[in-house]
Formats: structure tokens, C-alpha cells, sequence
């Protein structure tokens, strides 16, 4: 049985004809002719008065976000029918580009209308600082990672927050980078030697109350939602600065970020939470290698820190040779994914787009780590960003197919010579690509410097 739903925007209808306040009768001017006084009076009904089983049906056909809340902003009746309705699946994911303005989609690919800004929390500091000044760097479900550039220093960042995006007044504050530690004694470092690694000196570098050191936050992944009284959620952020990479964790109750450096760390690819474990995927000139990171309490309880470092080394199917490949991980049914694409790099100076996609799934329980190629998501889809992936059934999502990947994809490190960003929709089934996204402007994904503006994808709850 097909559990999607034909998106149907009856709310914008409803709403040209009827004001927030639902004032009954008509005007004088458009009263009807009818002889019939039952009908008159039924003309004269107000939309307030519209039966609720009729308006859940319209509720449970809307599959855009914007629509649901113009169905919502009809009148005090409509929204409470609304929300007493059986829940309708979740509408189209948004687009959030880095400088916090979003982009809704319709089934076919295209742009729902004119970008919109999601508005900063009064209580941070961010909200009164100019959109190049705070950017978007993550997301997770319905919360958004903003981060807040320190315009003192002239580089890095100054503090980082999350937001629910649909309940501002939800605010989590993250510690800054580090500065100076104002008492020493407070420091705990540790470095643990990477196992698999291939020789003692390779080694992870961890310390919580660092020394100052500057970090720019390039992507930030969540393991769950942080929601308030839950210490469960933990925090993983890739900080770019030139030639400096490093990876900083965060939980709940800590009060300074664990910075962490090593030898795997520049060569950063992606990084995810999956089965409770935080996975680097990390490229060199020759390997390719997946690093698990076991996380535990400090021995002195100062906070969270790396207690376990894996190198598992890649088995990649064979490939054709010259193409370019760009991956990125994502969760599937507890499984972990690498979405692999293959660019034709006839010339290093003019790229000739997408030629092939292959999707891995990893068998972690084997050294070294052997991907096999599947061929189908049964009856999942995949959303893909630089700062956010994200797999689900296609059921739970008003407009979404089967078996489909929606890509608006760029590469890490940004880079003002990088190409344009991927906007396409692959069907894994029939092995083809069409366009989605594709009426973005290019200069919509660019900063004023022409760095690459990395989006990430935001799922409504409703």
C-alpha cells in the first residue's frame, strides 16, 4: 500500500477567502440570489464553521511546511482542529543556508517561494550581530548550531549556541573556544596512541580547559536532541582555521570544549554519530581510513573526553579509475551508509558534473572495514547536505519517493575555486538523475568572500 500523500494546498485557498478573525456573514455586495432561505443561510456560514472531519482531511494532504502554518493562522477553530487532528507525517525538509535563511521545497524539486529568515533567539547575544557575523553550522531534527564569528580577533569564533528552530525561546549555550585557562591546575590532557594505526607515534591529542587556541566551526553533528534535564546528547564539531583541523566534543554540564588533534584530523571527510560511536571518515593521498572514537567521563569528572581511537582501515569495491569521489556518511536503520559520487576529472580546471552515484554499506564488525554495494534503500530516502545527512522512511515525509537520494552537496574544506554545489535527486532503483534545487542562484550559496555557504537540511516536526 502506498502510505504517501498528494500534496494538496487547500490552507492558502481557505485563507484568501476568509480573514484571521473568521467575521461572520457576507458583505451586502456579494450576498447571493438564493430563494431558498436554508441555503442563504448556509452561504452565510462562517469558514469557522467548517466540519472538523473536513478540515483533517485538508490537514492530513498538506506536505508543505508553510502551507500547515497558513492553515493554522486561518482562525482560533482551524487551529485547534489542527492540533487535535490525527498528526499528519512531517511535511518537506527545509533548506537552511549558513546564513540562517531557508528555502521550502514542493514533491517536484522546486522552490516553494520567496526565502525567509529563521529568527535568532532574543536571549543570545547572536541576534543582535549582522547576518555575516553568525552563520549556521549544523543541525539535528528541528534544532539548528549557529556559531558567532569574533569580529575582535578578526578570525575564528567567539561562541556557538543550539536553538529548537520552532520554539525560539529553546536556547542551549555552548561554551567558547578556549582561552587562557585563568587556573591551570584545571587542564586535563591526555594522549592515547590510535590503534590499528600503524606505529606508536600515531597518536590522539585530547585536552578539556586548552590553552587559547582559535577554531572556526566548519560542521557540528549531534547524537540526539538536546533536550532540557537530558545530559544524554553530545556534541561533535570540526574546526577549520587554514591549515589547522581539530575536532572539539561537548556535553551537557561542561563548561569548556575537549579540543582534539592528531594526525587523522586534518585529512577530515565527514563525521556522524552511529551506534553510539563517533565516526571520522578521513582521505589521504593513498588511504582512505574510518577512525571510531569510543567517548567516556573524564577520570576526574571535568567532562567528556576520547577514551578509545580506531583506525579501520577501507576495502573499497573496485572503482573505474579517473574519477574524482566525494563520500559522505549517513545512519541507515542503525547501519552505517557511504554515499559514494563519481565526478569526471578529465580536466583538474573544468568539471564535467555527476557521471555515477554508488551507495556502501559498511560491515564494522570486520578489520579491515568491507563495504558492499546495495542497490536499494527498501522504500527509504536519503537527505544529503555538507553539515547534515539523514535517512528515513519516505512514508514519514508528505511528498518524498521511494528509493531516492536528494542531494545539495558541496566539499569540505570550503574553497572560493570550488565548484558549484550538487543539486540533484538519484533514483537508486532505475539508477538516474534529475534536477532538484536547481532554481537556488549560485550566489545564494556564497559568502561575501566567496567562500562556499554550506546548508544543512531542517526537518519540521508538523
Amino acid at each position: 500500500m502506498d502510505c504517501r500523500r498528494a500534496p494538496l494546498p487547500l490552507a492558502a485557498v481557505a485563507q484568501a477567502r476568509c480573514s484571521t478573525k473568521c467575521v461572520p456573514g457576507l458583505p451586502a455586495s456579494e450576498t447571493p440570489r438564493l430563494d431558498d432561505a436554508s441555503e442563504l443561510e448556509a452561504q452565510r456560514r462562517p469558514w469557522a464553521d467548517l466540519p472538523a472531519d473536513i478540515l483533517g482531511v485538508v490537514v492530513g494532504r498538506l506536505a508543505l511546511a508553510e502551507d500547515r502554518a497558513r492553515l493554522r493562522s486561518v482562525c482560533h477553530a482551524w487551529r485547534a482542529a489542527a492540533r487535535h487532528h490525527r498528526r499528519a507525517p512531517p511535511p518537506l525538509p527545509l533548506l537552511v543556508l549558513s546564513d540562517f535563511s531557508f528555502s521550502g521545497f514542493r514533491a517536484e524539486g522546486t522552490l516553494t517561494g520567496a526565502r525567509r529568515r529563521v529568527p535568532l533567539p532574543p536571549q543570545t547575544e547572536a541576534a543582535e550581530a549582522g547576518s555575516d557575523d553568525v552563520r549556521c553550522v549544523g543541525s539535528f531534527d528541528g534544532w539548528l548550531v549557529g556559531a558567532e564569528r569574533d569580529t575582535s580577533r578578526g578570525v575564528g569564533d567567539l561562541r556557538c549556541f543550539l536553538m529548537n528552530a520552532f520554539s525560539r525561546d529553546v536556547v542551549v549555550r555552548l561554551p567558547p573556544p578556549p582561552a587562557a585557562a585563568a587556573h591551570p591546575d584545571d587542564a586535563r590532557s591526555r594522549s592515547l596512541p590510535i590503534a590499528n594505526g600503524g606505529g606508536s607515534d600515531v597518536v590522539m591529542n585530547c585536552a578539556i580547559n586548552a590553552a587559547e587556541c582559535a577554531m572556526s566551526f566548519r560542521k557540528v553533528v549531534l547524537s540526539s536532541s538536546p533536550q532540557p534535564g537530558i545530559s544524554g546528547c553530545v556534541v561533535a564539531a570540526i574546526s577549520m582555521i587554514e591549515d589547522a583541523t581539530k575536532l572539539a566534543l561537548w556535553r551537557p554540564g561542561m563548561k569548556s570544549w575537549c579540543v582534539c588533534h592528531g594526525s587523522c584530523v586534518p585529512k577530515f571527510t565527514d563525521v556522524i554519530f552511529c551506534q553510539g560511536k563517533l565516526y571520522m571518515l578521513s582521505c589521504g593521498e593513498l588511504t582512505t581510513d574510518l577512525f571510531s572514537l569510543g567517548l567516556s567521563e573524564d577520570d576526574d569528572d571535568s567532562g567528556l573526553i576520547v577514551s578509545r581511537i580506531d583506525c579501520r582501515e577501507i576495502e573499497w569495491p573496485e572503482v573505474t579509475d579517473g574519477y574524482h569521489q566525494n563520500w559522505s556518511m549517513v545512519e541507515w536503520r542503525g547501519k552505517l551508509l557511504i554515499v559514494a559520487t563519481y565526478t569526471s576529472d578529465v580536466d583538474a580546471e573544468i568539471w564535467q558534473g555527476i557521471v555515477e552515484v554508488r551507495v556502501f554499506e559498511a560491515s564494522l564488525s570486520t578489520d579491515p572495514v568491507r563495504f558492499t554495494e546495495i542497490k536499494s534503500l527498501d522504500g527509504d530516502c536519503v537527505f544529503i547536505s555538507p553539515c547534515n545527512s539523514k535517512a528515513f522512511r519516505s512514508c514519514q515525509c508528505d511528498g518524498v519517493e521511494d528509493d531516492r537520494i536528494y542531494f545539495i552537496d558541496g566539499y569540505l574544506p570550503p574553497d572560493k575555486n570550488a565548484r558549484p554545489f550538487d543539486k540533484f535527486v538519484y533514483n537508486m532503483k532505475e539508477g538516474t538523475m534529475a534536477p532538484f534545487a536547481a532554481d537556488i542562484p549560485e550566489d545564494k550559496l556564497q559568502a561575501p568572500d566567496g567562500m562556499l555557504m554550506h546548508p544543512t537540511w531542517l526537518f519540521p516536526p508538523e
